[in-house]
């Protein structure tokens, strides 16, 4: 199995432990990804010409994933600022999110090129920018293989969710946060279009549409909540990882909420 995801790096800097750490959703999967045993993964991205730059070109490393296409750019690489409140959930300052040289990246020939060769495609529906260079990317990229998405936040999208309706006959395997309205928008549609969706929800744990059928389950109980940051990639990083190998939806549930029980245990995504 050889998976490439394609999106963000940023810096993550924790003002409660006054500590920058490694972050970014695709980052985040990529590495959750290796460590949930997929055979190989690769990331595609950018990163700034600093300190944190060559750190997590260091972190990749350490953690296997290939890095041979995130490119080096003049400039800072993006950065966010994240509080934790004491139950654990994150806040998000105004302006604490910084594109810095991902603004302008785009991804070259030769890196299109080098995605072609995997066998899973993992991106992010930015719909705070619908233009972006990876929404593109998933919109247009002649990919063989099986693609998986990663939808967000079912609340930014303000009543224009079904904007996301049209990818559901695009895409293998699809994931949106939200509650239980959103199961009941999407519940109808699984009916009827290729992707397999699954629902996020937060505490209340997570689900997979299966032809208007819906399969629960719940989160794993942890002692102490510290961070929730990440604790949605390492669940479909698991997900993703445990369907493909096996097309066992329950078990894939299981494995996805196991994960993200681990990583609500620490401060930062991995």
């Amino acid at each position: 199995m050889k998976i490439v995801s394609i999106g963000e790096t940023t810096a993550d800097y924790y003002p409660n432990i006054d500590k920058t750490l490694v972050g970014g959703i695709s980052l985040n999967f990529a590495v959750q990804a290796k460590r949930c045993g997929a055979g190989f993964v690769s990331l595609v991205s950018g990163v700034g010409r600093d300190e944190i730059g060559r750190l997590i070109l260091d972190y990749l490393s350490q953690e296997q994933v290939d890095h041979s296409h995130v490119t080096v750019l003049d400039g800072k690489t993006g950065y966010c600022e994240i509080i934790v409140l004491d139950n654990g959930e994150r806040y998000f300052p105004p302006n604490s999110y910084q594109q810095n040289v991902l603004a302008n990246y785009k991804p070259s020939a030769a890196d299109l090129a080098f995605i072609q060769q995997h066998d899973i495609l993992v991106s992010r529906y930015d719909i705070s920018y619908t233009k972006s260079t990876f929404n593109t990317v998933m919109q247009t990229l002649d990919f063989h293989g099986k693609r998986v998405a990663d939808f967000g936040d079912w609340f930014d999208y303000n009543g224009r969710h079904p904007q996301i309706f049209p990818y559901l006959n695009q895409i293998d395997l699809a994931f949106i946060s939200g509650d239980e309205e959103t199961v009941e928008t999407f519940l109808p549609l699984s009916q009827t279009v290729k992707a397999q969706i699954v629902v996020t929800l937060g505490e209340k744990g997570s689900v997979a549409l299966v032809n208007g059928d819906v399969i629960r389950q719940s989160i794993i109980p942890v002692d102490t909540i510290v961070d929730t940051t990440g604790c949605g990639d390492a669940f479909q990083a698991a997900f993703t990882v445990n369907y493909f190998k096996n097309g066992d939806l329950k078990a894939a549930l299981q494995a996805g909420a196991e994960n993200a029980s681990k990583t609500l245990q620490h401060f930062g995504a991995s």
